[in-house]
């Protein structure tokens, strides 16, 4: 079997090397290059315009294209994937990505082609949910604001929300989106003796309940908590699921935090419900434009906390991706079962001994 692993500035090839061993311990041939230069902020525009562009937006590095059509599985981290690639590739079977979301890969083509699809469930549970309270508590605490006021030689201790500063004991939270990291918000929080409440629709009542949270409709959870966090997939609906209309619904004295997806939110309706006081702050660590411009209007607002996309850069998030990746298709391997596979339909027509085979290769 021939492996090819595509690494880039924040998954770099050191994390794929020891993650490929026990593939290569089964006999396979591994191969790595890297997507891009060795810089991180030039790999974010680059994710940023694959994530609304899709991967028809960039090109992978050569030796993707060199060795597409004689390779049986293809590793991927941020690497556009495009259909127009797929289809050149007469042998693969397996295309997997070292992340949850599939913006930068062609998942459609890949089903068409008979081509199982991975991608990795947990990677970033554990960062983005710790950084969603730290974000949190930074805001409603003034936290970053107070440091800086220090370091300015300041001992500033009225803050736009001084007036109605809270404790978190007592008070509800809405969480939507119930998946891994929401899932990890709520546990987290639970420490606080806060209340819960949930939107997602992907997700049963009785599931919600279960780890001790009411599920809500989202009017409902905008109307009723006092501070609400994002933790939703961007698809469907959800573009600007947040705009004027529902910043409306939520109480003067409430908290919005995002760490999941930018366009979950309509930054401009955000903008002026904060410069009003519509809502008392905001704490947000993904935009619709990375880097964020000096003329943003959030720029200029005195009850936002922001910080430059940071919530998944731990050192085990990014180094566990890959190890996740390939244990899991190895598990897949040996059971013929996954929760990673993104395209099950495809196993309609490549089955689990038809997975074996390409280790026999």
């Amino acid at each position: 079997m021939k492996v090819l692993a595509v690494a880039d500035a924040l998954l770099p090839e050191k994390y794929f090397k020891d993650a490929l061993s026990p593939l290569a311990e089964r006999g396979a041939q591994t191969e790595l290059t890297s997507y891009g230069e060795n810089d991180e902020k030039e790999l974010d525009k680059r994710a940023r315009v694959l994530e609304i562009h899709g991967p028809t937006a960039d090109s992978p590095p050569n030796l993707v294209e060199r060795r597409i059509e004689e390779i049986d599985m293809l590793m991927v981290h941020y690497c556009p994937v495009s259909g127009d690639i797929l289809r050149k590739a007469s042998r693969m079977k397996v295309l997997a990505t070292c992340r949850s979301g599939t913006e930068n890969i062609d998942v459609a083509a890949a089903t068409e082609l008979g081509i199982l699809t991975f991608h990795v469930i947990g990677r970033t549970t554990e960062a983005v949910s710790d950084f969603t309270i730290g974000l949190l508590l930074s805001e409603v605490r003034n936290i970053s604001r107070a440091d800086k006021f220090m370091k300015e030689g300041l001992w500033q201790k009225e803050y736009s929300n001084s007036a109605i500063t809270p404790e978190l004991e007592n008070k509800t939270i809405g969480i939507v989106g119930f998946g891994e990291i929401g899932r990890a918000v709520k546990r987290k929080l639970s420490g606080f003796n806060m209340n819960f409440l949930v939107y997602d629709p992907f997700v049963k009542d009785s599931d919600i309940i279960s780890t001790g949270a009411q599920p809500a409709e989202l009017p409902t959870l905008l109307r009723q908590s006092d501070f609400v966090t994002l933790h939703a997939k961007l698809g469907g609906d959800a573009k600007h699921m947040i705009g004027e209309k529902e910043l409306n619904l939520m109480k003067p004295t409430a908290f919005l935090v995002n760490s999941a997806r930018a366009d979950l939110v309509d930054e401009q309706a955000l903008a002026a419900a904060l410069a009003k006081k519509r809502i008392s702050g905001a704490a947000l660590d993904v935009y619709s434009d990375e880097p964020l411009p000096a003329e943003h209007p959030f720029m200029k607002l005195d009850n936002i906390t922001m910080t430059p996309h940071l919530a998944s850069s731990t050192l085990e998030c990014l180094a566990k991706s890959p190890r996740l990746l390939v244990n899991e298709i190895l598990n897949f391997a040996d059971t013929g079962e996954s929760k990673f596979i993104v395209n099950p339909e495809v196993l309609e027509r490549f089955s689990v001994d038809d997975f074996r085979e390409i280790f026999r290769r």
